[in-house]
């Protein structure tokens, strides 16, 4: 029988490092032996997700006892290994992506895999046999905290010491980041370490960034997180949306704002369960506020026409709905950075952006205040 992960990579789609005819700066290749495998067998190239949950982004068929790589990364990405056999996972390897030459001998179980990479897998390798002997230091404290056998003082002075421990860690990773700039290994470990990280670090290292490694993909990412953010931010003007109404006619947020006091824009969808779960008091607002100058325009991240309608049917939406049917692709998500939902922005009058994500209580609160 096939174990379910089997099942769940068999049935993946592969999209990653794609082969190119012709390589460029970025390209890179993986060529590797993976014990306890045969011809015919599969390696997969997993990102972790979550707790712990491996996501395949490519594939490789074992032929001739070996298996390759080919593809492009832009920086440098923390990634795994694993072979699969009757089944089942043989190993699972991590190494760090990056361009250039891999060389990869798995070891089934739970031998230590033998991977060579270029610079940046070395420099992850000394950063990690620090912490790990900075790790070893905090487990004995760690455990006296944990032990109900030790009395409160025993466990405040080892919290103390696990206290000292960490700011230790914490500067160890600051100053490793910032010696190996530039390099795709800076910019991979800020996205590790950067919420241990003070502010004022934080800023430090960002600007630094900015100055010797502007095209590495995580400070690009931060920069432009940022970038939406500030466009969205509470006393800017608003950005328009056009997109089509349940009977596919084409309307505008704009149709909306300056005919209204107040006009909330509001994005959910059919699928989602906080969504539903809220919109009694997006009704609720709108029942008691819209006949002194409140308006509310949905914004759907549906995919599925026929479940949106149905929703603002079941879930008594009167109000204006709007959806280009691209699901997280829509644009309102680019253009409002909106990266859950539900979530909402609160326009006036004059076009500005004067509240964001009110939900519940503080919805009706604000309307209150706003059209007593």
């Amino acid at each position: 029988m096939k174990s379910k992960l089997f099942m769940l990579l068999s049935t993946v789609l592969m999209l990653a490092a794609a082969c190119s005819p012709q390589k460029s700066d970025k390209a890179y290749t993986i060529t590797g032996t993976a014990e306890g495998t045969q011809d015919g067998d599969t390696v997969f190239i997993c990102e972790m997700q979550g707790y712990f949950e491996m996501i395949p982004v490519d594939t490789a068929i074992i032929k001739d006892g070996k298996f390759t790589f080919d593809g492009e990364c832009e920086g440098a990405a923390l990634r795994y290994l694993m072979p699969i056999h009757a089944g089942e996972p043989t190993t699972m390897a991590e190494f760090i992506l990056e361009k250039g030459d891999i060389k990869a001998n798995l070891i089934k179980g739970e031998g230590k895999s033998n991977i060579e990479g270029g610079p940046n897998s070395k420099l992850y390798e000394e950063f990690e046999e620090k912490c790990g002997e900075i790790g070893q230091q905090m487990n004995e404290p760690w455990q006296i905290t944990e032990d109900s056998t030790k009395s409160e003082a025993e466990k405040h002075v080892a919290q103390e010491k696990l206290d000292s421990l960490n700011k230790v860690l914490v500067a160890y990773q600051k100053k490793f980041i910032i010696d190996h700039v530039p390099s795709a290994c800076s910019d991979m470990l800020y996205a590790f370490c950067s919420f241990s990280f003070s502010k004022e670090d934080q800023e430090e290292i960002l600007k630094l960034f900015g100055e010797k490694q502007p095209d590495f993909p995580v400070y690009k990412a931060i920069m432009a997180e940022r970038k939406a953010q500030e466009a969205t931010a509470i006393g800017h003007a608003y950005t328009d949306l056009k997109m089509d109404d349940p009977n596919g006619k084409a309307m505008k947020v704009s149709d909306y704002v300056g005919k209204n006091k107040y006009v909330l824009i509001d994005f959910w969808a059919s699928w989602c369960g906080p969504c539903r779960a809220e919109m009694p008091t997006v009704v609720e607002a709108y029942t008691k506020y819209h006949d002194k100058g409140f308006e509310v325009v949905g914004v759907s991240l549906d995919n599925d026409k026929g479940a949106w309608v149905k929703a603002i049917a079941d879930l008594q939406m009167p109000w204006p709905q709007m959806s280009d049917l691209k699901g997280w692709e829509s644009e309102a998500c680019a253009v409002y950075h909106v990266q859950a939902i539900p979530a909402n922005v609160l326009i006036d009058e004059k076009g500005d952006i004067i509240a964001k994500d009110l939900r519940g209580e503080d919805l009706l609160n604000k309307m209150k205040e706003l059209l007593p």
